[in-house]
């Protein structure tokens, strides 16, 4: 497949692009100047300005992945938010127009439900998003919902939980996400300070989950014209426990011992709330991958070895 994949300086796009390109050819469109960091030959990064550049890449690919979007802290600013959302809507509009374009992923979040979630959580829960930043992601989950139908074009709507893992290269930026900012303290900093006391839960899944979950979505057939999945691990666990796994491992493989510093501030300022993000829709339709924790965990920590120490 010709597969185009946007917000090539983050997290997941980075990763999606090496990983669908053993199978596929890929274009890897980002605003910042990535284009040393991908020498495979099936990868081809494209750096854009505007919006209008993007109608003639659009020609003849069978695929957009689009993950680009502003990060918690940025969707405080209304001005980017806005910006976002058009572009969104404008690329949407490019597609319509263009008609060759047979599926486009958006990767929203779990938290377009609630940063508070409770109980079980499946793709028919009400969303009321409580910050700025799932609220964004709302809003375009509905402009593609409330869109009429496109011909041709397969909508589907990927609400991702905790990814976290190694990053692509060194301009991802990543590493505010609390499994990457613990293995990246643990090496420059010989500890740990956490923001919070870790009693809050959390599902975590492994970025080569999402990707291989992904390209086996993108590569079927049989999908309808409008998705919703919830991408997840189905297990919500304490930040606290996840951390002090991770601890051990980060242990053995820097020889030295690791202190844990919580934000004794935030101790008992909330009880936390046990959830689980129901992932049957899409273990059903033969899509998850298999998950790996301990292999991401420790392909993550020889990243921030061989980066940071």
């Amino acid at each position: 497949m010709n597969i185009v994949i946007t917000g090539g300086s983050g997290l997941i796009a980075g990763r999606l692009a090496n990983s669908l390109s053993k199978n596929h050819t890929i274009t890897l469109l980002s605003k910042k100047n990535i284009s040393s960091f991908f020498n495979h030959p099936n990868i081809l990064v494209k750096k854009y300005k505007n919006i209008s550049e993007l109608t003639e890449i659009f020609v003849n690919q069978d695929a957009i992945i689009y993950t680009s979007g502003p990060n918690s802290a940025d969707c405080k600013n209304d001005y980017l938010v806005q910006k976002y959302i058009k572009e969104t809507d404008d690329i949407i509009k490019i597609l319509a127009e263009n008609k060759t374009v047979e599926k486009f992923l958006f990767l929203s979040s779990i938290r377009v439900i609630s940063d508070d979630c409770e109980g079980l959580i499946t793709e028919e829960s009400v969303c009321n998003p409580t910050t700025n930043y799932g609220r964004v992601k709302n809003t375009i989950e509905k402009n593609l919902l409330n869109l009429n139908k496109i011909d041709g074009l397969n909508r589907i709507i990927l609400r991702i939980t905790n990814g976290y893992g190694f990053p692509a290269h060194k301009l991802s930026d990543c590493w505010s996400l609390v499994v990457m900012d613990i293995c990246k303290q643990a090496v420059i900093n010989k500890k740990i300070e956490l923001r919070s006391d870790g009693q809050v839960y959390k599902d975590f899944i492994p970025i080569s989950t999402i990707t291989d979950t992904i390209e086996n979505i993108i590569t079927d057939e049989n999908l309808k014209p409008v998705e919703i999945f919830n991408v997840s691990s189905g297990i919500s666990v304490k930040v606290i426990d996840l951390i002090n796994k991770i601890k051990k491992i980060l242990e053995q493989k820097l020889s030295y011992n690791l202190e844990i510093q919580i934000n004794k501030a935030s101790n008992g300022k909330s009880i936390p709330k046990m959830f689980s993000v129901d992932n049957t829709k899409i273990v059903d339709r033969g899509y998850m991958s298999h998950i790996d924790n301990d292999c991401e965990i420790n392909h993550l920590i020889d990243y921030c070895i061989k980066n940071f120490r």
